[in-house]
């Protein structure tokens, strides 16, 4: 009988860490020199069921300050997921348009649904555009961003990381 015991506890365990590492995804940030808002911490993962109060889709997560001296009123994050073979999945513009003083930490959540959402793997964060309280706009420098991006999918297209116009396909 403890034999019998043991065999199962094997299966069951073997399982839970199949389990374990289907769930496990990777992340990064990619912060650049002259952005005025940097990433602090960047985390994503994708939830499979929805209900009143979690959404199905990639959860991405960051924390974020204002490098600047300015205030900022907007910003865009880029957050980029790829599939478990490290395939272009998807591309989300995370937007917030509270007043950011300059100095001061904040928080963001935005989830992305995309048509094969229950295979993503690794998700990519960037700041993508800032607004200042003047007018004036700071946008990503988006070649340095693709040859980051290149790293995990090798011929990443950098058209993917522009906004769709009406009508176009991705």
């Amino acid at each position: 009988m403890k034999r019998y015991f043991a065999i199962a506890f094997i299966i069951a365990a073997s399982g839970l860490s199949a389990i374990a590492q289907r769930t496990t995804t990777a992340t990064r940030i990619i912060n650049q020199p002259t952005a005025p808002i940097k990433i602090i911490s960047y985390n994503a993962v994708y939830i499979g069921s929805s209900s009143t109060y979690v959404s199905r889709g990639i959860h991405h997560n960051l924390d974020y300050e204002n490098a600047s001296e300015r205030t900022v009123i907007a910003v865009q994050f880029g957050l980029v997921s790829f599939d478990i073979w490290n395939e272009f999945l998807d591309r989300t513009g995370g937007v917030t348009m509270e007043a950011i003083a300059p100095g001061s930490k904040e928080k963001g959540k935005w989830v992305a649904t995309s048509y094969a959402d229950f295979s993503f793997h690794t998700g990519v964060a960037y700041v993508s555009k800032v607004r200042f309280d003047d007018g004036e706009i700071w946008s990503a420098d988006l070649n340095s961003v693709v040859l980051e991006l290149r790293k995990i999918e090798k011929d990443f297209d950098a058209g993917r990381l522009k906004k769709k116009e009406d009508g176009e396909k991705p």
